[in-house]
């Protein structure tokens, strides 16, 4: 049984895809264009694929930065192969839209630590490996349980280390960090909190070291739609009001719940339902017959969302900080589903959205449609909910990571150039 869960525990906790990709022959102008991506800084960012929010954020990096830095994206946990195993993202990924969070729960709190600390040399090797290999000017690190040994490759080598942090609860990530000794090394968070902030210092984070700027969120989010013309493209029209419903890119038996509950009775809405990746829960989303007075559009994975959290009216979702984030900027009131065991870290997200007063948690499926009919048809309420969105911290993301990132690449470089001119000013004195 102890064999067992820990493979479980292997496959959980390595749940990420590594990829090659072959290169052509290039041809004159694209051998410039490869000279030109020669010149510009290069990032190496260390990523994964379970859950997909630290894909998210990796996306994010290289959407701002495609065109400004050379971007080489690695999945190190994957690398390590623990037992063997190279990837557990689909089992991961499968077990969150199941339902079988205690697992996850416990497997992140109590195992997942210890088997990455037991992997700490070899994380740090991996990751020395590609610093010789690619040979970048920043780390950038979106993941969490492993930056200790991974910063302490980059600190060996001379090249900072970013950390990025995706969550709003930093337990997954602090784990080792107060062993960090790199000079060069800096952490985002997504807001000033006893989970976030407060932790970091918990674990000898320096406060100069820590940068409040958001979590990373796609620029998709910060630009204006034309209502009207996604309105056509989706096939929504303006007089009804609409509920979306999405648990995660994974999906969620969840999800089709709620989308069975709302849309076979009488509130007169459009209900989007997004399956994610889950194939079988799209299946039996458009199996779905809803009450003549309204409408299902279910859609599968997509990366579009903003536009549609711009067609609506109110969410319904698990408290993930990705989708929460991503909500908040689109001033989108938020429903929380809490009829199941939350993962640990993401139980800040509901305390965020009542402190924020933008939303309510569903203690029970039964109240749900008393709570679709004040948020959709109060419009005293809703203009309430309008100015708790202004009161919230605008996300900085998009704006401050360039300048935090320059920094630590100049800084760099003028160490280098510091350490470089002792060794010549020590050749000299010898020669002499």
């Amino acid at each position: 049984m102890r064999k067992l869960l820990f493979l479980l525990s292997s496959l959980l906790v390595s749940f990420s895809t590594c990829y090659a990709e072959a290169t052509p022959k290039e041809s004159p102008k694209q051998e410039l264009e490869v000279q030109k991506a020669e010149k510009r800084k290069k990032l190496l960012i260390l990523s994964c694929a379970g859950g997909y929010g630290h894909i998210t954020a990796t996306n994010t990096l290289v959407e701002l930065f495609k065109d400004k830095y050379s971007l080489q994206v690695i999945y190190p946990i994957d690398e390590l192969r623990i037992l063997g195993v190279p990837s557990g993202e689909s089992l991961y990924n499968k077990m969150i839209s199941t339902g079988w969070i205690r697992t996850v729960n416990f497997v992140s709190r109590y195992i997942a630590p210890n088997i990455f600390y037991s992997k700490k040399e070899r994380i740090e090797e991996i990751v020395q490996n590609h610093i010789e290999r690619e040979n970048p000017d920043l780390i950038v690190s979106v993941i969490p349980f492993i930056n200790y040994p991974a910063s302490e490759a980059a600190r060996k080598r001379a090249v900072p280390y970013l950390l990025i942090t995706t969550d709003n609860d930093l337990n997954n990530w602090v784990h080792d960090l107060e062993y960090i000794t790199h000079p060069n090394f800096e952490v985002t968070i997504g807001a000033d909190l006893p989970s976030s902030r407060d932790l970091l210092q918990d674990h000898n984070i320096s406060d100069e070291k820590i940068k409040t700027i958001g979590l990373p969120l796609r620029s998709s989010f910060t630009k204006s739609k034309n209502l009207a013309e996604l309105q056509n493209v989706y096939g929504i029209s303006s007089d009804k009001p609409v509920v979306l419903i999405m648990m995660g890119g994974a999906g969620s038996k969840q999800a089709y719940k709620y989308t069975k509950m709302l849309s076979q009775m009488d509130l007169s809405i459009q209900l989007i339902a997004i399956a994610g990746k889950n194939k079988d829960l799209y299946n039996q989303m458009k199996k779905l017959k809803p009450h003549v007075s309204n409408s299902l559009l279910v859609l599968s994975f997509t990366e579009n969302i903003a536009d549609v959290m711009a067609l609506s009216d109110v969410l319904i979702t698990k408290p993930g900080p990705g989708t929460i984030n991503e909500a908040i900027s689109m001033k989108l009131p938020v429903l929380l589903d809490t009829s199941s065991t939350p993962l640990f870290w993401e139980k800040v997200n509901s305390e965020l959205v009542k402190q924020y007063r933008i939303g309510e948690v569903i203690s029970k499926k039964r109240k749900l449609p008393r709570l679709l009919e004040k948020y959709l048809f109060d419009g005293e309420f809703r203009e309430e909910i309008a100015i708790s969105f202004n009161h919230i911290p605008e996300n900085s993301f998009e704006k401050d990571i360039e300048p935090i990132i320059e920094n630590l690449i100049e800084g760099s470089s003028l160490v280098q150039n510091v350490l470089k001119q002792a060794r010549s000013n020590d050749l000299t004195a010898q020669n002499n």
